[in-house]
């Protein structure tokens, strides 16, 4: 199997599958809301359907995992998909929102893309590395907390609050700034192109971390997961360490 043409065939599907964000009027799906902080709407369903119809046909009985819904089976090929990463802040007209994708095979990632479509930037990893809008990436060298921007995730409400609650003021504590975006896309983004220094996540979806965590790693970042793989830390390694440390993680 060619996965460099099916790369260059996804990269095309993601970019056409951004203009349902447009062209319908979105409105809230009140059965589909997984929990009160976390809504979704018709468009992101539509563009779910509209892109795992497309990707079963680039390799079919593949298996699917999505975000609004899954078809998983045993295939060695598998897709995971967020179809609207920043749903909130879409439906607000925030313009930091994407489609994130990966491709595993035998469970090991080959390629990840980001498409961001406010700003048109096409975020991809694969084997020769990390670029963005075909140029290549790194992560920040800076290793100085004191003068480093962190990203934060959005709270997980399945993750003990009081224990988010504590991280958050850590950071606050003692990074330069901290930056609460709204989208798991958006912040992967970032780091891995050295924009922001850090990124600490909560959670364990794996529409929401595979993508991005594949991006930071072939730009030369690395993550940390505990070992409820529900806080994860991006960043250089060196200033991996200096984040666990802080943490006491």
């Amino acid at each position: 199997m060619n996965l460099e043409k099916i790369e260059k065939k996804v990269i095309s599907l993601i970019k056409k599958a951004s203009k349902i964000y447009y062209k319908q009027e979105f409105f809230e799906v009140e059965d589909k809301h997984k929990h009160e902080n976390d809504d979704v709407t018709n468009n992101d369903i539509a563009t779910q359907n509209y892109i795992k119809a497309n990707l079963l046909k680039l390799i079919p009985g593949s298996c699917f995992i999505g975000e609004e819904g899954s078809e998983v089976n045993d295939n060695k090929y598998v897709w995971i998909l967020d179809p609207i990463d920043g749903t909130q802040n879409y439906k607000h007209a925030i313009p930091i929102y994407g489609t994130q994708l990966v491709l595993q095979v035998n469970r090991k990632t080959v390629f990840s893309v980001i498409y961001l479509p406010a700003y048109k930037d096409l975020f991809v990893a694969n084997k020769n590395g990390a670029f963005l809008n075909g140029k290549p990436i790194s992560v920040s060298s800076n290793t100085n907390i004191e003068h480093s921007l962190v990203l934060l995730g959005n709270f997980a409400p399945y993750v003990d609050l009081k224990k988010q609650t504590e991280i958050q003021f850590k950071l606050m504590k003692t990074f330069k700034s901290v930056r609460v975006l709204g989208s798991s896309a958006y912040n992967y983004s970032l780091c891995a192109c050295g924009k922001m220094e850090a990124l600490v996540v909560f959670g364990n979806t794996a529409w929401d971390l595979e993508p991005g965590q594949f991006l930071v790693e072939k730009a030369g970042g690395v993550t940390y997961s505990n070992k409820n793989h529900n806080l994860h830390i991006s960043a250089n390694k060196e200033l991996v360490e200096k984040i666990k440390e802080l943490l006491e993680v």
